[in-house]
């Protein structure tokens, strides 16, 4: 793995370290998402060639997501530049890939984006949040000031989904503030999934279950997670 000099790390552009903390916040990126958040007003021809020259310098590596299309992760010179565990340069599994591209394809591809936050973000909204709840993927909207809890769909019936979102919910439900969270406008359960068909299928299996008095939840489609979870399947 190529590692970055001192004396490159120290000419890194503000434009290539916006690059690098982007993907350390998304856990990944595409040139789709670089030009739509990151690196407005370039074709893609040219926002690729600056995400392989980061790669070159040994601050980004890529792999294939969906081909010819590629996604980006930070290399372990990347991470270490940020102050980030080497963990997060471990290329994504067949259960990994597919989370995290819906985290970031809803954050950032959305007519509104989203803004993903880190664990130690969540908590500074939610104080009162466990570590281990906090870790679970969240979004922010500036817009609305509201706190997304994120879950995919891999594939699973939608009964399935709909409990594992309840679960989502009763786990925090034993935090007394999180009711006053809720009641309070500040939070929505986001459901990501591949079709529309699969979205009006969960739906209505959330519809079999009781929800708190507040919450808002909102279906979003991300048509990649088909493939992605179908090559998960057949991995």
């Amino acid at each position: 793995m190529q590692r970055v000099s001192i004396h490159t790390a120290r000419r890194i552009s503000a434009r290539d370290r916006q690059i690098v903390e982007h993907v350390a916040r998304y856990r990944l990126t595409t040139v789709e998402v670089l030009r739509r958040i990151v690196i407005r007003g370039l074709s893609a021809n040219a926002v690729s060639k600056i995400a392989n020259r980061l790669c070159d310098s040994g601050l980004l590596q890529k792999f294939t997501l969906l081909h010819p299309t590629r996604y980006y992760l930070l290399s372990e010179a990347g991470a270490k530049s940020l102050g980030i565990g080497t963990h997060r340069t471990i290329p994504l599994g067949p259960q990994s890939l597919p989370m995290e591209y819906a985290v970031l394809a809803y954050s950032a591809l959305s007519k509104q984006p989203r803004k993903r936050l880190t664990s130690s973000e969540v908590r500074t909204l939610c104080p009162w949040l466990s570590a281990a709840l906090a870790e679970t993927p969240h979004c922010f909207d500036e817009q609305q000031q509201i706190l997304e809890l994120v879950r995919i769909d891999l594939g699973g019936p939608a009964d399935h989904v709909a409990r594992k979102c309840a679960a989502d919910v009763n786990d925090r439900r034993r935090i007394r503030e999180f009711d006053r969270f809720i009641t309070g406008g500040h939070f929505r359960l986001v459901v990501v999934t591949a079709t529309k068909e699969k979205s009006a299928a969960i739906r209505q299996a959330l519809d079999r279950h009781d929800w708190p008095i507040g919450l808002a939840l909102h279906l979003s489609i991300v048509p990649q997670l088909l493939s992605l979870t179908a090559s998960r399947h057949h991995a």
